[in-house]
């Protein structure tokens, strides 16, 4: 009930924000003259499409590496995909649970289910931030080259010294995840080659995001030189880890826009830094729609023939 007025709270907030945004910038919106390139809009569909597919293939391989049951990738689009859907509800645990239901009757534990989604969503994270640091090294300043390099690196080695002791951490992290929650979730040794696989899908999954991003500036009539190119990548997968990570916005709304447009005014036409966050914010919805549709059939398909 709190969670559900403080999720309220911010939304209306983030709409108040935006409606002055537009409101003190609406000269330079009318002003600008959008030619839409249906062809570039495609492709950022598409583009966006691929981002999602690999961190599904992270989360297949991740699944079977550990588990002696197996799980065909197609089968791992319909669970990944039908669950994501509930991320636009308040509480981010909810895919979790779905997730849960669909393979616990396939043989997959509870605890390897929550163990895999831990990982996988630790090594999307990370690489989304240190690419999209990477990215600022090359962007327009918005904030100094020093601090930027800075944290970069601290990012790097914080990653380095995960892999380094993944074990120790995540067994650390288990029980205490136990201790508060009062379960008996277990440990899974993770092999390091799989961590690496996993770092390499993900390094590519936010790379085709920030893609996605640069592409919709193209198609909806930005024209943006080539190192705002790099803020406009880096802007999409920064706001989109925060965007997640933000538990009492449902599906990071609102967060993610609001992040996406105070990295890019300043260094930007005002009406990009306005209409890109909520162009992304569509087409990424419309993705969803598209992935989630797919899985539901595919659930249905399996369910009649009961297949795995």
């Amino acid at each position: 009930m709190i969670k559900g007025a403080l999720s309220l709270v911010v939304i209306l907030g983030i709409i108040f924000f935006f409606y002055r945004a537009f409101q003190e910038n609406w000269t330079s919106i009318q002003s600008y003259t959008f030619k839409l390139n249906f062809i570039f809009i495609s492709f950022s569909f598409v583009s966006i499409v691929i981002t999602y597919l690999l961190a599904t293939y992270g989360w297949f391989l991740t699944l079977n590496s550990l588990s002696k049951n197996k799980i065909t990738f197609l089968k791992s689009i319909a669970t990944v995909h039908s669950s994501n859907l509930t991320k636009y509800i308040p509480g981010k645990v909810w895919s979790y649970a779905l997730q849960m239901y669909w393979l616990v009757n396939a043989g997959f534990s509870k605890s390897l289910i929550l163990y895999v989604n831990l990982i996988t969503l630790y090594v999307s994270l990370i690489t989304s931030v240190i690419l999209g640091f990477v990215y600022l090294v090359f962007a327009p300043r918005i904030i100094p080259l020093t601090l930027t390099l800075s944290l970069l690196v601290a990012l790097i080695l914080f990653d380095l010294l995960f892999i380094k002791f993944n074990s120790y951490v995540f067994k650390t992290f288990i029980v205490i995840l136990n201790k508060i929650f009062k379960r008996d979730i277990k440990y899974y040794e993770t092999p390091w080659k799989l961590i690496y696989h996993l770092h390499g899908i993900n390094f590519l999954s936010a790379f085709c995001l920030g893609i996605g991003a640069y592409l919709l500036c193209l198609g909806i009539g930005f024209d943006v030189d080539h190192n705002k190119m790099f803020l406009v990548m880096s802007s999409m997968m920064i706001a989109d880890v925060i965007g997640f990570i933000a538990v009492i916005a449902p599906g990071g709304v609102g967060i993610r826009e609001s992040v996406m447009y105070l990295m890019l005014s300043g260094v930007s036409v005002s009406a990009l830094s306005l209409i890109l966050p909520i162009a992304t914010r569509i087409v990424s919805m419309l993705v969803d729609i598209f992935l989630g549709t797919i899985s539901f059939v595919l659930l249905k398909n399996y369910k009649k023939t009961g297949s795995r």
